[in-house]
């Protein structure tokens, strides 16, 4: 990642006075954390002029917390500079206010994201045509394929199967490090967890039901005489339907996008990210890490919950 940021600024950018002081909280997270990434951070803001209020360290989470006060200019210049640093130096880091940090719902992608793999991939792996699909995903997740038309074609080359093979996916499925934890934390602090997906039903009311999400979302597959026909019923859930879930979501729990976590990793979840208080792009395609600033590329799903300022 170079120095030059070109996404598009947080909403605490937009809303924020240039010259008010705001109490921000810079997160830095890592599988592996050193003390020389700390140093670096603390490098960093003496750099730019910035004092460190405090430093705490967040319990069994591998983070350290940096409190800071200052614009939202400069907080939003600093963390440009942090996270081409972050690059550099294989750590992640967040930096946001901490008025807003704690939040009341987490949507989540499955594919992935809360499990390892691409589902759809899996089935078409175990019929053997697993290349064949896998590459139509990859376009798709990286942007260069419509959604909606890379589902269809994917799912017409599945015709004739059996649906015992999504049973058999579903109960192979692996969860990605720390989904667990972060659904467990999660639900233990009271906020909604919704799974939102462009995969399909029988797998993924397993996974919903396994980790205990509230509400799951997702595709469905036309199915004649236990056989899979190789179309899908509508409405098809896609990059739109994301976003409207996650604005659902909100009316109903009656807060503000910026009170929501949303959790993806490819173009199709993009929307859902830009438009939540913190989208995070977990292990994200190279459309999701030039689009947004919130990202955990070195650690574990349980991050998210150190971002929000919960311990385990």
């Amino acid at each position: 990642m170079s120095e030059e940021i070109k996404f598009s600024c947080p909403y605490w950018v937009l809303s924020g006075s240039e010259e008010q002081e705001t109490e921000f909280v810079i997160v830095l997270t890592a599988s592996g954390l050193q003390d020389r990434n700390i140093q670096q951070i603390k490098q960093c803001l003496n750099d730019n002029g910035v004092s460190i209020n405090s430093i705490s360290t967040l319990p069994n989470n591998n983070a350290t917390d940096f409190s800071i006060k200052t614009s939202t200019q400069q907080a939003w210049g600093l963390f440009t500079k942090l996270l081409a640093m972050a690059a550099r130096e294989d750590f992640d880091v967040a930096l946001l206010p901490v008025s807003t940090r704690k939040k009341k719902l987490l949507v989540c992608d499955m594919d992935s994201t809360i499990v390892a793999s691409e589902t759809l991939d899996d089935i078409a792996e175990q019929i053997g045509i697993g290349e064949q699909v896998s590459q139509i995903t990859e376009r798709a997740m990286r942007g260069e394929l419509d959604f909606r038309r890379s589902l269809n074609e994917r799912v017409s080359l599945l015709k004739g199967i059996s649906i015992d093979v999504l049973d058999e996916i579903a109960k192979a499925v692996r969860f990605s490090p720390g989904a667990e934890t972060l659904l467990k934390v999660s639900k233990q602090n009271e906020i909604r967890t919704v799974l939102v997906s462009g995969g399909f039903e029988p797998i993924v009311k397993v996974v919903a039901e396994k980790l205990g999400f509230d509400r799951y979302v997702c595709n469905r597959m036309q199915i004649a005489d236990g056989q899979l026909t190789g179309k899908i019923l509508e409405p098809i859930v896609d990059a739109s339907t994301k976003l409207q879930v996650l604005k659902e979501e909100c009316q109903l729990l009656v807060i503000k996008s910026e009170e929501a976590c949303c959790i993806g990793d490819g173009a199709n979840d993009l929307p859902m990210l830009q438009a939540a208080g913190l989208g995070i792009g977990f292990q994200g395609k190279p459309l999701l890490r030039s689009s947004i600033p919130y990202q955990i590329n070195t650690g574990g799903l349980d991050s998210v919950l150190s971002i929000m300022g919960i311990a385990e």
